[in-house]
C-alpha cells in the first residue's frame, strides 16, 4: 500500500513579489505614459486604464481588510473625499475628481498593504519612471519631423504630453532613483543618467522652468555636508514661500512693485508677466474669491475657458488650482497631509532624506508655474511620511547619525 503526501500550496498575497510590481508598474504607467502620442497606442490606453480599476478594486479590498490606515493616508483620504464632495455640490467635473480619488487611493492602498516590500515597489517604480525617461528622447530623436510638428499640441510627447508637464516625471525619476540608492549604491549612475537626459530632452523642447529646477537640484545633491544641506533645504523651502506669497499671490499687481521688477527684469531677464501668468494667477485669485470656503471642485478644461477668460487652461499655479478646487477647506486638508508627512521624517534626516525632500521642494515650486496632476505630489509626501520604514537599517542609528552632524 503506497502512501501519497500531498503538500497543500498556498499563495501569500501580502509576501510574494508579484503582485506590488503588477500593481504599481499598472498604476504608475497610466499616470506617466501618455498614450495618445501615438493613435495605435489609444487600445493600450483603455486596457491599462481598465487594468488600474481592477486593481483599484483589488487592493482595496486588501486594504480594507487588513484595517491599517496611517495618518497620513486618513489626512488624504479626507482631502480628496472633499474635492469630490466639493465638485458635487458645485455641479462640476465629477467623472475628473473620481478618476484622481481612484489614483491616488490606488497609491495608498498599494503602499500601506506592501509596507513590508518597499525594495520591491521602489525599484518598480523607478525602473518605470526611468525607462519612460530615456524612451521619450529615443522617440524625439528618432522621429525628430514629427516631435517638431507636433509641439504645439498638447498630447506631444510621450512623457506627460505637454512639453511643461515632462519636468514633473522626470523630476519623481530623480527622487525615486536616489530613494533606490541605501539599497545599491549603483542606482546612483541611473540617478545621472535621468538627469542628463532630462536637461537635454528639456532643451530640445524649451521648457525653462523644469530645466532651471532639474539642474538646481541636481546641484544640491552633489553638496557633501548634511549640514551644508538642511541650510540650503531651509533657504529653498522659505524662497519657495516667499515666491508664492510675494509673487504669484500677487497676480498683476506686481507690475507695480519697483523691486520686483528691477529683480525679474533687470536680474533675471524675464518679463514681469512670467509669458502672461501673472494674468492667470490674477483671474484664478477673483473665482477663488467668489467662493472661498469650498472652491469650484474638480473643474474641467470647458470651466477654466468660460469661467477665467484666460487663452490657457488652469492657474498654470498649484496653490491657486487647490484653492479653486477647496477653497480655504482644501488648502487646510492639503498642509495638514504636508505637515503629517514631514513631521514624521524630521527625526530621521540622513543624506537621502534630506535630498528627498529638497526635491520635494524643488518639485513644488516648479508648479508655481505650472500645475502637476495631484497624485505626483502625494506620491512625494507618502514617500516623506513613509520614509523612516524604507530601509533595513536600524532607524535609531540614521538619527544618532543626525544628531552627530
Amino acid at each position: 500500500m503506497s502512501m501519497v503526501m500531498t503538500i497543500p500550496l498556498k499563495f501569500d498575497i501580502k509576501n510574494t513579489k508579484v503582485l506590488p510590481i503588477w500593481f504599481s508598474v499598472i498604476l504608475f504607467t497610466r499616470m506617466v505614459i501618455t498614450f495618445t502620442v501615438f493613435g495605435f497606442l489609444q487600445p493600450i490606453s483603455y486596457l491599462v486604464f481598465g487594468l488600474m480599476c481592477l486593481n483599484f478594486v483589488v487592493v482595496s479590498v486588501l486594504y480594507i481588510k487588513g484595517m491599517k490606515m496611517s495618518q497620513y493616508g486618513l489626512a488624504v483620504f479626507m482631502y480628496m473625499i472633499s474635492i469630490v464632495v466639493f465638485t458635487t455640490i458645485q455641479g462640476t467635473d465629477i467623472k475628473t475628481a473620481f478618476y484622481d480619488m481612484i489614483e491616488v487611493f490606488s497609491l495608498l492602498c498599494i503602499f500601506a498593504y506592501y509596507s513590508n516590500q518597499w525594495k520591491t515597489l521602489l525599484y518598480s517604480i523607478c525602473l518605470l519612471f526611468s525607462a519612460v525617461v530615456y524612451l521619450n528622447l529615443v522617440i524625439m530623436v528618432v522621429f525628430p519631423d514629427w516631435m517638431f510638428a507636433a509641439e504645439d499640441e498638447f498630447d506631444s510627447f510621450l512623457l506627460g504630453g505637454n512639453r511643461n508637464q515632462m519636468g514633473c516625471r522626470m523630476m519623481c525619476a530623480m527622487i525615486s532613483s536616489i530613494l533606490c540608492t541605501p539599497y545599491n549604491k549603483k542606482w546612483i549612475l541611473n540617478t545621472v543618467g535621468v538627469a542628463l537626459v532630462s536637461v537635454i530632452t528639456l532643451l530640445l523642447v524649451g521648457s525653462m522652468n523644469s530645466i532651471a529646477n532639474i539642474i538646481l537640484f541636481s546641484v544640491l545633491c552633489l553638496i557633501p555636508s548634511k549640514k551644508l544641506l538642511k541650510y540650503a533645504l531651509v533657504s529653498f523651502f522659505a524662497f519657495y514661500v516667499l515666491f508664492q506669497c510675494f509673487v504669484c499671490f500677487q497676480g498683476e499687481e506686481l507690475h507695480n512693485n519697483e523691486l520686483a521688477a528691477y529683480l525679474i527684469q533687470d536680474v533675471l531677464g524675464k518679463d514681469m508677466t512670467f509669458t502672461n501668468r501673472t494674468e492667470m494667477w490674477d483671474a484664478a485669485a477673483k473665482k477663488f474669491a467668489e467662493s472661498p470656503i469650498i472652491g469650484w471642485g474638480r473643474v474641467d478644461a470647458d470651466w477654466y475657458v468660460t469661467e477665467m477668460n484666460s487663452f490657457a487652461i488652469g492657474p498654470h499655479n498649484f496653490i491657486y488650482s487647490v484653492l479653486i478646487y477647496g477653497g480655504l477647506i482644501g488648502i487646510a486638508l492639503f498642509v495638514y497631509c504636508c505637515v503629517v508627512a514631514i513631521k514624521r521624517i524630521w527625526d530621521y534626516l540622513d543624506r537621502t532624506a534630506l535630498l528627498l525632500l529638497l526635491g520635494t521642494v524643488a518639485f513644488m515650486f516648479m508648479m508655481c508655474f505650472e500645475v502637476y496632476k495631484v497624485f505626483f505630489v502625494f506620491y512625494l509626501f507618502a514617500m516623506i511620511y513613509n520614509y523612516p520604514d524604507l530601509y533595513p537599517i536600524p532607524q535609531d542609528e540614521a538619527r544618532k547619525e543626525s544628531d552627530v552632524e
